[in-house]
């Protein structure tokens, strides 16, 4: 689950957009912003897992605003910039960005690195996620809505929330759920997959469309993940 919430931070109308489309294309929630104050004000409307960061904004410099997100909070920094000099790159690094490419960047490439630093983040936090008003630890393997005692499930019906949060909100088959509950078990029946939805969207029904389904295909999440 290498989704994220991403805000672009680039002054150049479409670089921005070029960037913005590649990342949402990858399935990110993806924000954009033409300098530091309009980040801030992306970022006080609802969090972001990484940025995408210019160097050459107007009014606060980039390297300026890399550190106010380092000391901000939990924020991952790409910095996308033409400046190529080392001397540059190591004073952006120290400063608090995760992330140094240089400018002309392959699309590609942009894209694996905000999918790498995502990656890192979700398994230095352990894996706990918020899917609508539902709590997930996948590790711990519990379900709980705020502070609120966890529901029980049994394995198979959690196994088979896994894999849709895994799957960052794509649809996943109903046979690839199946494999997924029984383990390798060859012989479960793909109508267990929809027994189980049934359960899950009884036990959960706090959250309206928590389940979504692909008719004829399988089962995709409806609200966002959102890594926490």
């Amino acid at each position: 689950m290498d989704t994220a919430r991403v805000i672009v931070v680039e002054d150049e109308p479409l670089t921005c957009a070029t960037y913005a489309k590649i990342l949402a294309a990858e399935g990110h929630s993806v924000r954009t912003a033409s300098d530091a104050f309009a980040c801030r004000a992306a970022l006080k409307a609802a969090p972001a897992d990484i940025i995408v960061l210019d160097l050459g904004l107007p009014g606060i410099d980039g390297l300026t605003f890399a550190t106010e997100l380092r000391n901000g909070g939990d924020v991952g920094v790409i910095v996308v910039t033409s400046r190529a000099d080392v001397v540059t790159r190591i004073a952006a690094l120290d400063e608090g960005a995760d992330d140094y490419l240089v400018k002309p960047v392959h699309l590609g490439e942009l894209a694996a690195r905000v999918r790498s630093l995502q990656r890192r983040r979700t398994q230095a936090r352990g894996r706990r996620c918020r899917v609508g008003c539902w709590t997930i630890d996948l590790d711990r393997r519990t379900i709980a809505e705020g502070d609120q005692r966890a529901v029980s499930v049994t394995r198979g019906e959690f196994d088979l929330l896994a894999k849709l949060i895994d799957a960052g909100g794509k649809i996943v088959s109903r046979e690839a759920l199946c494999e997924a509950m029984s383990r390798g078990d060859s012989d479960s029946d793909v109508r267990s997959a929809d027994a189980l939805v049934s359960r899950l969207r009884r036990k959960l029904a706090a959250e309206p469309d928590l389940i979504v389904t692909a008719p004829g295909f399988g089962y995709r999440l409806g609200p966002p993940i959102e890594p926490i």
